[in-house]
């Protein structure tokens, strides 16, 4: 997959285009991306998604802006792995958000060369949100490119979509939220340095720091570790940590059974099943039987899938 500079427009290529925040990254997003390369084969063109950098609603309604259900590089490193060729991220910043709605049908046209684009029901896009669906449909013929519209996704008569997701995760229901997006829930992240003290008392972690905004409840999960392609089943905590310091927010890995030295590269954390909230121990000690616990319904939990 090529991510796209401003330096690379206009793009030579004509492009199949879908454009969204693309947050959750769930089974409804799936099926538009599907829908993007099967076009993009059929009339040889290139597959793009357009997202965004950050949320439009954190620029034009802060107050009102949702958590982040998948950060910036998780969401490259799945639009990867479906085969996607182009990303192209807006930096959406107050010179961007007061393009009008024909002005950006313009700039999908002429700068992104978008040709075919495949969008949800309800797409907003434009200064105010004054264009949608039928505002796009009228300008057709005019600007020279199609749209398809791709109706809501139903599982078990709900529909799917990003908000229903975040409730989930808020609620630290990650097995129905994992059902929801079509995979097992994921953050992706650069490993960073702890105080160690988990290997002081015999839990050695690798720790990344999440997005500040994370739709996840703070707690402990069953759930898996990806380092350089390899799966590795590990128990993981996500919060402040009380009983140390309760200042930092991070995601704590534990592997079972190994201990697997890092640089600061990239890992990916896959969240399975929460197994409790996270709470102040009395004393370290204290904390050490509960992760010995932890990790004990953990093994239970993940001796099904693994």
């Amino acid at each position: 997959m090529r991510i796209i500079q401003d330096k690379d427009l206009p793009i030579k290529e004509e492009t199949v285009c879908t454009i969204g925040s693309f947050d959750g990254f769930h089974i409804g997003h799936k099926k538009i991306l599907k829908k993007v390369k099967e076009k993009a084969l059929k009339t040889n063109r290139k597959s793009l998604v357009i997202t965004f950098d950050p949320h439009p609603k954190k620029l034009l309604n802060p107050d009102k802006a949702p958590c982040t259900i998948t950060d910036t590089e998780t969401k490259k490193d799945l639009l990867k792995k479906e085969g996607i060729d182009f990303l192209y991220i807006i930096k959406f910043d107050e010179n961007f958000s007061k393009k009008t709605a024909k002005e950006f049908l313009k700039f999908l046209v002429n700068d992104l060369n978008c040709k075919h684009i495949i969008v949800g029901y309800d797409w907003k896009f434009g200064y105010k949100k004054e264009g949608n669906v039928y505002f796009a449909e009228k300008y057709e013929k005019e600007l020279g490119f199609n749209i398809e519209i791709v109706e809501p996704i139903l599982q078990d008569d709900i529909r799917v979509s990003s908000t229903l997701i975040r409730k989930l995760l808020r609620k630290g229901e990650i097995e129905k939220a994992s059902y929801f997006l079509g995979r097992n829930y994921c953050i992706k992240g650069k490993v960073v340095e702890g105080n160690k003290l988990g290997r002081k008392i015999g839990f050695p972690t690798i720790n990344i720091k999440p997005p500040e905004d994370l739709c996840l409840k703070k707690g402990v999960y069953a759930g898996f570790v990806e380092i350089e392609g390899k799966i590795y089943p590990a128990v993981i905590n996500y919060g402040y940590r009380p009983t140390v310091d309760g200042k930092k927010l991070l995601i704590e890995a534990h592997i079972f059974d190994k201990e697997i030295k890092l640089k600061k590269q990239s890992v990916k954390v896959f969240f399975v099943s929460f197994i409790r909230e996270e709470k102040k121990f009395e004393s370290v000690g204290n904390l050490q039987k509960q992760i010995a616990e932890d990790i004990k319904k953990a093994k239970e939990i993940l001796e099904v899938i693994v």
